[in-house]
């Protein structure tokens, strides 16, 4: 598959910090959602399209779309959203090669622990997240641009 500009999980999903920032250190011509709530929800995608700039391309697919949405497509300007690990998790099941994934934002809930940050995880989504990472998908935290990229090596005495 040819480079992706960025891979990203982020709960929020397209948001200030995505259009203010990763936009534009991408260089993003384009912005692809794979979420399966979302892609049913007429009215959020006009919400989610009215929040992207105007240069950029919105689209809006559930996770089992992936392969014909990326097959085919140039995407060394193209920023890929998920809004949890499982809708990751789920698109990395297709026969589409991810090589890298920034985590983002996740938010506080029952049961998860801040690793980094304004990221949050399980102890199920960071075992999941060290199974890629086995699999040579190199798994990241990052909130901005400007901060050092975070390893999962770094976070693990969290799940001691």
């Amino acid at each position: 598959m040819a480079e992706i500009g960025l891979v990203r999980v982020d709960s929020r999903l397209l948001h200030g910090q995505v259009v203010t920032r990763w936009i534009g250190q991408v260089g993003a011509s384009e912005v692809i959602i794979f979420d399966d709530d979302l892609s049913q929800d007429e009215f959020m995608i006009e919400v989610f399209k009215m929040a992207a700039p105007n240069d950029v391309k919105l689209i809006v697919r559930g996770v089992n779309d992936i392969e014909d949405t990326l097959n085919g497509r140039e995407l060394k300007h193209t920023i890929i959203l998920f809004k949890n690990i499982p809708m990751l998790l789920k698109g990395m099941k297709t026969n589409t090669k991810i090589e890298k994934v920034q985590i983002g934002g996740i938010g506080g809930g029952p049961e998860r622990v801040v690793v980094f940050k304004n990221i949050t995880l399980t102890k199920n989504e960071y075992n999941d997240l060290q199974n890629l990472a086995s699999e040579g998908i190199r798994i990241y935290l990052q909130t901005v641009p400007e901060e050092k990229e975070v390893s999962l090596k770094d976070i693990e005495n969290k799940f001691k």
